[in-house]
């Protein structure tokens, strides 16, 4: 039975109480496609292997700049290319997508976020929002953190996700302050010409990844 169907049977002083029961149910269940997307993650065998950043950069633009602009948000490539990186199969993606809708979700209308590309295969995404003061910022990547000043409804695991598949790429991110306001976040991975690290222990098949995939792109972002 869903909470919903119990409308039309409160007294309207009531339906306040009932939105709330439901976001906080639906935040819930975001909560656990996090968290079987992280216990997949740790116990999933993860090869890196090449990908083209800056093709997988303009796709994820592509698709996230019809909601940004309904924001009035633009989104923006800069720096020069930076070619083929190694990755675990979906994980830039997944990546992209989970700091982008964490940008997108503070950035006031009339903004830009940046996906800048530097030398040494390191993306920005850059947000003109609020930013973070520098204990914000020391926990973010923490399980179930969340912002004292947070007025979201996310679960505090989209940044663990991110985290964890950055390092199951053999890469490193890390969060700064950007110039003037916003948040600066530095993903960096090897480029091809550096040799991949192994395999974690564990199996993993072409169904597996698919799951792994579509619960990562479920849970509620950081």
């Amino acid at each position: 039975m869903r909470l919903e169907n119990f409308e039309p049977y409160l007294d309207p002083r009531a339906h306040g109480s009932l939105e709330e029961a439901v976001g906080e149910v639906e935040r819930l269940g975001r909560m656990v496609q996090g968290l079987l997307a992280l216990a997949r993650l740790e116990n999933t065998a993860t090869t890196p292997e090449p990908v083209d950043l800056d093709a997988v950069v303009a796709e994820r633009v592509a698709m996230w700049e019809p909601l940004a602009a309904e924001q009035y948000v633009t989104l923006d490539i800069t720096g020069p290319p930076a070619g083929p990186v190694w990755a675990i199969p979906g994980a830039l993606e997944q990546i992209i997508d989970n700091l982008l809708a964490n940008a997108l979700r503070v950035s006031p209308p009339s903004t830009t976020i940046t996906l800048h590309r530097t030398p040494g295969t390191e993306l920005h995404i850059i947000d003109q929002g609020p930013g973070m003061n520098d204990a914000d910022r020391a926990r973010a990547f923490d399980r179930f953190w969340r912002s004292s000043d947070s007025h979201h409804d996310g679960t505090g695991l989209g940044l663990p996700i991110v985290r964890h598949l950055v390092d199951a790429s053999g890469g490193s991110i890390s969060l700064h302050p950007a110039p003037g306001t916003g948040l600066d976040a530095r993903i960096h991975l090897r480029p091809v010409t550096a040799r991949p690290r192994g395999p974690r222990p564990g199996g993993e098949d072409f169904a597996s990844r698919r799951a792994l995939s579509r619960e990562t792109q479920t849970a509620g972002r950081g």
